[in-house]
Order: C-alpha cells, then sequence, then structure tokens
C-alpha cells in the first residue's frame, strides 16, 4: 500500500509538471492610469504605483506619477495584475484585478484618501476581534495586554477557548480541537503542546484565527475546527527586522526576549527569528473525594501546590528562491527546546465515616524534563500558467523528543501524626519519541474568473516510541531497583491516505463552494511489555459545503456544512495504567474509537460590523474523559498483608453521542475616532447521550466577551478587556463559572517603531478553575489556581527598510498528526 500511494503521488505530480512544461512566447502589452485626491479631485504628482502579479501580488514594476497624476507600464507580459497607488499622507489604493494580453489596457482611476484633514491625524487599526464566514480572528498585534504574553496565556485569554487543569484545549466548550502555526502542525496535545506554547512569545503572533468550519482541503481532523496561531513575517525588501524584550512579574519575576531577521534581495528571500523564555510559576490544587464502596474511610482530601521554573526557546528559519515568475522553491525549518523543573507537594487525609482522621500521607515529588520539537519541511510551488493554474508540494519531516526524569517520596502517618510505615520511594524515566514523514500536493486550477477548481493528495507516517521505566527503593533509602509492575513499554504506528476535491464559485452576490475529502487511516498499537497488539483500519468521507448569498452593500446570508473526525491522541491508546499518586492512576484504552461530527451554521452579517450564527452539531462515540472508582492492590499505609485502595483512575471512554445547539452575535463598533470596542455573546446548549441524574447531563452555557480601546492624545492607547463564561459542562464535569478583567497601555515612540507596552492581567485575581463529577461511585470536586495576575512590560523595536513586498505563505503536509502527539 505504502509503495501504491507514493507512486500515485509521483505520478499526479509528473502530469501536472508536464501539462505546465510547454508555455507560449512572453507577450507584451502596456498599464496606463492617473491617480488623484479623492476629495479634491486633483492629480497627485510623485505617488508610486506597483504592478502586483496576481495571485500572490509579487510587485513586477515600479513607477511614478507625472504632474499630471500619470503614470505607464511598458512592456508588460501576458498576466493577471493589481496595481497599487502609493503616497505619503495618504492611504494605500488598489485597482480591480486585470488582465493584460498584448493590448492596452486602461486602469480605472486610483482616488485616493488623504489621511491628514485640518491638522488631525487618523491612524488605521484592525478591530481586536473580527468575525467572518468561517472563522473568528484575534489580532494579537492590536492588543495591548496580549502582546506581552507567550501562546498559551494568549489562548486561555481568547474568547471562546477554555484550557482545564491538564491544560487541555476547548473551543465553544467542545475539545477535539487541532492547534496549528501558520498553518503548519505543532504535532503535540495536552501537557506537552502547553510546554511549546509557553515558549512562543506574544511579540511574535499576529493573530489568532478560530477556524470552525474548515473546508475540504484541511485535514478532516479536530471535531470543533481548529486554532491556527499566524506568526509575523517580516517581508520587507532589504534588511529589517525586529527585537522585543519583556517581564512579567508575579510572586517572581519572569523574562523573555526575542529577534527577527528578514533579508530580501532579488529572487532570494531568507528569514529567521529567535525567541527564549524564562519562568518561574506557582499553583494548587485541591481534591475532595466522598467515598461510597469503602465500608470505613469517607473521605479523602488532597492539597497539593507546585512550584518549578521553565526556560525555552522556539527558533524559525528558512529560505524562498524565484527562480523564475513560475518556480518557487523554498525550505523551512522550526522547531523548540524546552527544559522544567518542578516540586509538588501534596497532603493527603483520610477521614472516617465520624469526621475522625485514619490517617494521612504526605508526598513530595520531584520532576525534571526536556522538549525538543524540530519540523523541516520543502516547498516547490509552480505557476503553470497566467490563468491561475497552481502546483504547490509539500514534503515534511517531523521529530519529537521527550525525556523527564521524576523522583516521588510518599511517607505514611497514623491518627496521631506518628509514621506508621515504610515510605514509598520510586524514581521513573519517561523516554518518549515521534516521527512523522508526510507528503502533499494541492492542485489549483481557475475554469474562469467565477469557477476554481483544486484538488489535492496526501499521506502520512507516524511512529511513536513510549517507554515508561519505574525503579523502586526496597529499604527506605534512596537505592532503587526495578519494578516491572509499574514500567510499560508501547510502540505505535499509523498511516493515512488522503484525496480531496472542491469546487468554488463565485457570481451575482452568490458565493458556493462544495468539496469532498477521502482519508484512510491504518493504525497498530503494540504494548511491547505484555505482547498485546491491537489494530484497526477504517476509510471516511468527509463532505463541506459553503453558501453565501450578498443580499446588497450592507448585508450577506450564508450556511455551511462540514463533518469532521477526532482521532485519539496516540498516549490514550495505550493500555497501561500508569500511577500518579496513591490515589490517583491514569490508564489508556487501546479500544478506544474515533469521535465523528456533523456541523451546520447559518450566518448573517452587516455592514462588515454586526456578525451573528446559528448552528447545530451532532457527535456521534464523542470521546470523554471520565474518572472511575477502582480497587488497587498496593500496601495500603505499608500495611501487610495488601489490601484494595478505593482509587480515582482517569481513563478516556467514547459516550455515545453528543448533541449541541449554538448561537453568537458579535458587534465591532468604532463611534468616535478616539474610541473602538468589540464584543460578543456566543450561547450553546449540549445534550449528552446518556441518562440519569448525574452530574455532565445536558446544559445551556453562554460566553459574553468585550475589548475596548480608547485612543489617547500623544499616541498612547489605553485598552480594557474581559469576558465572563457561565456554569457549563465539559464531559463528565460540571465547571463552575469564570470571568477576567485585564487593563493595558501603550506608546508609541521614534515614528512608531518603538512601542512599550504596559499590562496588568487579571485585575481582580478571579481566573480559577472549580468543577465536580458526580455519577456511579463517584463524588469527587477539584479546585484550582495558579499565577493568573501579572504585571507586564514589554519593548519592541522595527528597524530596517519600509518598502513591503509580501512573501507567499505555505502550508505543510502534516496537519492533522500534530495535535495527537502527548497524552
Amino acid at each position: 500500500m505504502k509503495h501504491s500511494c507514493f507512486l500515485k503521488f509521483t505520478l499526479l505530480v509528473g502530469l501536472l509538471m508536464a501539462a505546465g512544461g510547454v508555455s507560449a512566447a512572453i507577450n507584451r502589452g502596456n498599464i496606463t492610469g492617473n491617480v488623484v485626491d479623492k476629495l479634491s479631485s486633483k492629480p497627485i504628482p510623485y505617488a508610486v504605483v506597483t504592478l502586483g502579479l496576481l495571485p500572490d501580488t509579487t510587485v513586477k514594476k515600479s513607477v511614478q506619477t507625472d504632474a499630471s497624476g500619470s503614470y505607464v507600464f511598458n512592456q508588460v507580459p501576458d498576466g493577471s495584475y493589481v496595481v497599487t497607488a502609493h503616497m505619503v499622507g495618504y492611504g494605500r489604493k488598489h485597482s480591480s484585478p486585470l488582465v493584460c494580453r498584448q493590448n492596452a489596457v486602461t486602469v480605472e482611476t486610483l482616488a485616493m484618501e488623504n489621511l491628514v484633514i485640518s491638522g488631525v491625524t487618523v491612524y488605521g487599526k484592525r478591530p481586536e476581534i473580527e468575525v467572518k464566514a468561517d472563522r473568528t480572528v484575534v489580532n494579537v498585534d492590536n492588543s495591548v495586554t496580549a502582546t506581552s504574553e507567550n501562546a498559551y496565556e494568549v489562548l486561555r485569554k481568547a474568547p471562546g477557548i477554555n484550557i482545564d487543569k491538564d491544560e487541555n484545549i476547548s473551543l465553544k466548550g467542545k475539545d477535539g480541537v487541532m492547534v496549528t502555526i501558520n498553518d503548519k502542525p505543532t504535532y503535540l496535545s495536552g501537557a506537552e503542546l502547553a510546554s511549546y506554547l509557553k515558549t512562543l512569545s506574544g511579540t511574535e503572533i499576529e493573530k489568532v484565527e478560530l477556524i470552525t468550519t474548515p473546508p475540504s482541503r484541511y485535514e478532516a481532523a479536530g471535531n470543533t475546527g481548529i486554532i491556527n496561531i499566524k506568526l509575523k513575517r517580516n517581508n520587507l525588501v532589504g534588511v529589517n527586522g525586529s527585537v522585543n524584550a519583556g517581564a512579567g512579574i508575579t510572586h517572581k519575576v519572569s523574562e523573555y526576549g526575542g529577534l527577527s531577521l528578514n533579508l530580501r534581495r532579488g529572487k532570494l528571500n531568507t528569514f529567521g527569528s529567535i525567541n527564549g523564555r524564562y519562568s518561574q510559576y506557582k499553583n494548587s490544587l485541591d481534591i475532595e473525594r466522598k467515598l461510597k464502596g469503602d465500608a470505613d474511610t469517607s473521605l479523602i482530601t488532597q492539597s497539593s501546590t507546585s512550584r518549578g521554573t521553565s526556560k525555552g526557546y522556539s527558533y524559525r528559519v528558512g529560505a524562498d528562491y524565484e527562480l523564475n515568475r513560475r518556480h518557487t522553491f523554498g525550505v523551512m525549518a522550526n522547531g523548540s527546546v524546552y527544559e522544567s523543573n518542578s516540586v509538588q507537594n501534596v497532603g493527603t487525609s483520610l477521614l472516617l465515616k465520624d469526621g475522625m482522621l485514619a490517617k494521612s500521607l504526605a508526598s513530595t515529588t520531584s520532576r525534571s524534563g526536556s522538549y525538543q520539537n524540530i519540523l523541516l519541511n520543502a516547498n516547490y510551488k509552480m505557476a503553470i500558467d497566467t490563468n491561475g493554474r497552481t502546483l504547490n508540494v509539500d514534503a515534511d519531516f517531523v521529530k519529537y523528543y521527550n525525556r523527564a526524569t521524576e523522583f516521588s517520596d510518599t511517607y505514611y502517618f497514623g491518627s496521631s501524626g506518628a509514621e506508621v510505615a515504610m515510605p514509598l520511594l520510586l524514581q521513573s524515566h519517561t523516554p518518549s519519541d515521534i516521527y512523522v514523514k508526510s507528503f502533499r500536493a494541492d492542485y489549483v486550477h481557475p475554469f474562469s474568473k467565477t469557477a476554481i477548481w483544486e484538488a489535492g493528495v496526501k499521506g502520512s507516517m507516524v511512529n511513536s516510541d513510549n517507554d515508561l521505566r519505574y525503579e523502586r527503593s526496597v529499604d527506605g533509602s534512596h537505592s532503587y531497583v526495578d519494578d516491572p509492575s509499574r514500567s510499560n513499554h508501547f510502540k505505535f504506528d499509523e498511516r493515512i491516505a488522503a484525496a480531496y476535491t472542491s469546487m468554488a464559485y463565485d457570481a451575482g452576490g452568490w458565493s458556493l463552494k462544495g468539496g469532498l475529502r477521502a482519508e484512510h487511516t491504518w493504525n497498530r498499537g503494540n504494548q511491547v511489555t505484555t505482547g498485546a497488539v491491537n489494530r484497526s483500519s477504517y476509510l471516511d468521507l468527509f463532505p463541506s459545503l459553503f453558501v453565501q448569498r450578498r443580499i446588497n452593500e450592507k448585508n450577506s446570508l450564508g450556511v455551511s456544512y462540514n463533518r469532521r473526525i477526532d482521532r485519539p491522541s496516540y498516549g490514550k491508546l495505550n493500555p497501561f495504567v500508569w500511577r500518579i499518586d496513591e490515589y490517583s492512576y491514569r490508564g489508556g484504552s487501546p479500544n478506544l474509537r474515533p469521535q465523528y461530527s456533523n456541523n451546520i451554521e447559518v450566518s448573517y452579517s452587516w455592514n462588515s460590523r454586526v456578525f451573528s450564527s446559528i448552528g447545530y452539531s451532532y457527535t456521534n462515540d464523542i470521546q470523554t474523559q471520565v474518572a472511575e472508582e477502582v480497587d488497587i492492590i498496593r500496601p495500603a499505609g505499608g500495611s501487610s498483608p495488601a489490601k484494595p485502595i478505593k482509587a480515582v483512575m482517569l481513563i478516556d471512554r467514547n459516550l455515545s453521542s453528543l448533541k449541541t445547539f449554538n448561537g453568537n452575535v458579535s458587534v465591532n463598533l468604532n463611534p468616535v475616532k478616539w474610541f473602538r470596542t468589540s464584543s460578543s455573546i456566543s450561547a450553546s446548549y449540549r445534550e449528552y447521550g446518556r441518562g440519569g441524574d448525574q452530574s455532565g447531563k445536558s446544559t445551556f452555557m453562554y460566553l459574553l466577551q468585550s475589548t475596548s480601546s480608547f485612543i489617547l492624545p500623544k499616541q498612547y492607547t489605553f485598552e480594557v478587556s474581559g469576558w465572563y463564561r457561565s456554569p457549563t459542562v465539559y464531559g463528565m464535569m460540571d465547571l463552575d463559572p469564570q470571568y477576567i478583567v485585564n487593563v493595558g497601555v501603550q506608546k508609541k515612540f521614534l515614528n512608531d517603531r518603538l512601542s512599550v507596552k504596559v499590562s496588568f492581567d487579571d485585575v481582580f485575581h478571579t481566573m480559577e478553575n472549580k468543577s465536580w463529577a458526580r455519577y456511579d461511585n463517584m463524588d469527587i470536586s477539584f479546585y484550582n489556581r495558579w499565577d493568573s495576575q501579572r504585571l507586564n512590560l514589554s519593548l519592541s523595536y522595527r528597524f530596517g527598510s519600509k518598502d513591503v513586498k509580501q512573501s507567499r505563505q505555505r502550508t505543510i503536509g502534516a496537519d492533522e498528526e500534530q495535535k495527537r502527539m502527548g497524552n
């Protein structure tokens, strides 16, 4: 199968390249036009006018207008272009797309708008939050409070995103979301994804896209959709770049800084950046569990505090070379290195039915870990002709490397406080390696100005190797021997072959796009320790349809449908049960099935300021982490003989279904020049396919979000933002409400090159997670707090050329596998 898939890929690439191999002789024409002032209609002399080749608007020629505001481009090759006028004090003006075919083309008059009127300077700025047809865009670069954070904190504060105590990310109350960086996979999930995001400085982030209805060219993975973090790119001609530095103050000081450089000369563009961060943190977690099946003990309480440090850096480096206007090659490498050290102290008390203390435990866990993630990408893009036919090919290699060592010491005390048994001393090593290889080819074929056909193929291979090795003390001292009962070695291999096709039509106020994606999955899980092997193979089809009607200049109506899949992460398929502490364990399920969702949404927008939508989603075989009461045979408090302990095991299970009804209204307003606000309200009703009066049952949830900016004199900007989430359900858990308020101020210097920002997060210190679960014999509650209140100071400076030339954007082939590395 493997050879067959790659043979098909090779044949497709060869045929498409052959189709573009025959090109006509280069024809020449000329393009003329005029530039005027929009208000006075007078000509604007000496304005810079550029000629950009579509579809990527690469600048091919540049001229100036004469004294009468006229310009001319001579000897223009056949092709599709856009003309852009530039002038200091004016906003840029673009022409409509035009086609030159060895003829004379006259461009409509470009009327430029003067930005300096009556001595008042108008500073254009995108709103912090934009709601579009298929996504919500959070413009981080415009936010005073967000840019001083790392990517993890940026997501935590984004509307509709929730990060639970185990660092799992959900969007609009649903998990199964895919996280990408510049449309490229991170290949991580859970704690590993959180570690990587913490190395990305907020100053690197341009925007975060919450794509709830991805079209068929995107991976079918992600029950909720895609969170795409767009990083900044220095796309300026010549040598240019930026530097940034900052600090965050909680109970300790954390620092970060970074550098980005760009060099564009002729046909070669090279770019690179590096950002580092050193953080100190603390958090607390309190757990209370009532025991219904134990004859003696009625309540277990746990109180834990964690303190630690982390340091790491992320980097990107790459180059694009334009061989000619038809062929472009590129290479890129990005990755991260992250190290952490932490100490967790846990106090556990077991209470009798009369409320008296039966015994207590004191545990200390010291953990040190190092993580490395590297992605290598090679890209080739061919413009087959000037009508827009293109072929894009990507080959990727990803390696994820994880090493961690943990020492866990548990001491047992009786009701009087005296030590009653020999302590349990454990040491563990968790090496983990994941390799991904993928190939992707995408072809675009415009049949006309109104109809475009797209098709593509993808193949990926994943190899995961996780080797958990435990050692224990036999005499109460820190000398260890192997502990096979707690050790486990698990390997997982997966192959996915995919193909898609889609057709788009845009004319007469109608926009339609329909597509179909097919994905065939083969996987094999091998628990080396026991010899147990699990295999599965399945083929799925994923249709998508988008229809939008532009009723008039201000009103538009749209409807969309798609089908999605969320495959289990590799760690969740590992059947081993491993120890968290004396009364908490985590297990995997090799029979965990993928979950499938069907989503439909109707949207309406008015004047690009008011956006609303209603939707319905049905998910079957929903994957949910549950807490189960189990009997663990371990010496209880050092007693002999051994007896069962009523412990909690966290494990993912498939529930039958989940129905979700949702609605959203977003408003972006700029009533006066000095005030701008963006607000939204989202609501949903969820119904899980299970009965009984238990936690996690059907519930109504709403989310309020608002960001307001005040443009003060002398280029000061004051911002206040916040959100409130009502009580909600996450799987089998009920969550109490949450809210946060952040404030910040920004000042620009040196002709906007230097930016200074000061912000204060969680002004009222309200961010916390309170949750509980009550079902079967389970009655457990959680209370989690962390360093959410923080004072931030950041500085950034841009240097180099200001002449902009947009570099091409590219995606890589391994899109889904990124989110499934980890537990």
